[in-house]
């Protein structure tokens, strides 16, 4: 069953701060439609009130907005509560990226997903494409961030590596450069994929 009749939508997926959003960024510039499940979850945990009763209940929140800092300190360094709030938020999200598309009038899409693999989603995608960046430049950019290298380090396990991606990927896209040299990257993707 096709989700998206006569719609492009490509699955765009790498580590942590291996350059993901950048990437997006310029698909959005060639007029593409770029959603992020990042920022859709952050609108889930400001306005669904179901998810958002069930992080407080579950972790003890006060009152007031959820502290996503918090929720990374825990999430990352407790696989079964990661677990727990994949579990609840994964189908919620999956379903408002998909409801995006159908509902644009944009040919071509390009769904920022950090967990594209670990989740099984590719059949959801025409094509899937992973930025790969070395750990250490991944590290480099975490702490830059202001986190530290063992919680760096913890998110950075949370997923699968890199090369593993790369290697489910159609397409890999090196994250480890320039802009510059990412669009020279994004543009050719875009000619062969659109010839």
């Amino acid at each position: 069953m096709d989700l998206y009749p006569n719609k492009v939508v490509v699955g765009l997926t790498g580590g942590i701060a291996s350059g993901k959003t950048t990437v997006s960024g310029l698909f959005e510039e060639q007029g593409w439609n770029a959603i992020s499940t990042d920022k859709l979850v952050s609108d889930i945990l400001k306005n669904d009130e179901f998810v958002i009763d069930a992080v407080k209940n579950r972790w003890e929140f006060k009152q007031g907005n959820i502290d996503k800092q918090k929720i990374a300190q825990i999430v990352f360094n407790n696989p079964a509560e990661r677990s727990w709030l994949e579990d609840m938020l994964h189908p919620i999200v999956r379903k408002k990226w998909v409801s995006l598309i159908q509902q644009s009038s944009v040919h071509y899409h390009v769904v920022e997903l950090p967990l594209l693999f670990e989740k099984k989603l590719s059949s959801y995608f025409s094509k899937t494409l992973s930025v790969f960046a070395p750990v250490k430049n991944q590290i480099s950019r975490l702490t830059n961030r202001g986190l530290s290298v063992a919680d760096a380090s913890s998110r950075l396990s949370s997923q699968i590596p890199n090369q593993e991606k790369a290697n489910l990927a159609d397409f890999v896209i090196l994250g480890n450069g320039s802009k510059e040299f990412l669009e020279i990257q994004v543009l050719s993707f875009i000619q062969k994929f659109k010839s």
